[in-house]
């Protein structure tokens, strides 16, 4: 596909835009393929991942929420109007203790808040298999931290160092089917015994 005037300012008009955004303002990928077509770009989804990722590689903390309505947003940002003087001292002294709360955090992406409280657990490779559709959550939470791999279908995979745990197991049964365990088939048993387990919890009720 030929590629539009202003490919080389993508970037900077999406770096823009998450500046406006916040937990309660979030923008959707046609939210965002909607401001770039303003401006006379023409943008494919696969592009605008890849200038998230650049994004975050240069200290933006963009995470993507599922709750509605579901986006990426830029986290710590405040998406309120301006106010007095008075409250803005407020606002700016809360902003630090965001950021300084931050700093001593382990984490930036809901993976690495899952490696954290799974320290103690021994971690496996494991490939999932994820559907097309789901690929902005399943970005928002690897972030750079994974190995994808996009198939001809529009689905893709995701390669990642993972613990087999509760935690790990929640946010995989989270998605509803649209990501499952591809690789190794003994993670993929590991994961139905669990199922399993669960299940007996409520036979009989």
């Amino acid at each position: 596909m030929a590629k539009s005037n202003n490919q080389k300012a993508k970037i900077l008009y999406l770096e823009r835009m998450l500046q406006e955004t916040g937990e309660h303002k979030t923008l959707s990928m046609q939210d965002i393929l909607a401001g770039l077509g303003e401006h006379g770009i023409n943008a494919e989804r696969k592009s605008i991942y890849d200038d998230v990722e650049v994004l975050r590689s240069i200290g933006m903390d963009i995470r993507y929420t599922r709750e509605r309505p579901g986006g990426y947003y830029l986290y710590g940002q405040s998406t309120d109007q301006v106010k007095p003087s008075e409250e803005r001292k407020e606002i700016q002294s809360d902003s630090q203790a965001v950021k300084k709360n931050e700093a001593e955090a382990p984490t930036l992406s809901g993976y690495r808040q899952l490696l954290a409280c799974s320290a103690r657990n021994i971690k496996k490779e494991i490939r999932l298999l994820c559907a097309g559709a789901v690929q902005d959550e399943v970005r928002g939470f690897f972030c750079e931290d994974a190995e994808y791999k996009m198939k001809e279908s529009g689905d893709f995979t995701v390669t990642a160092e993972l613990p087999e745990n509760a935690k790990f197991y929640g946010w995989l049964t989270g998605m509803d089917g649209s990501v499952r365990i591809l690789k190794p088939k003994k993670s993929a048993l590991a994961y139905r015994d669990y199922l399993k387990s669960l299940a007996k919890e409520y036979k009989g009720l």
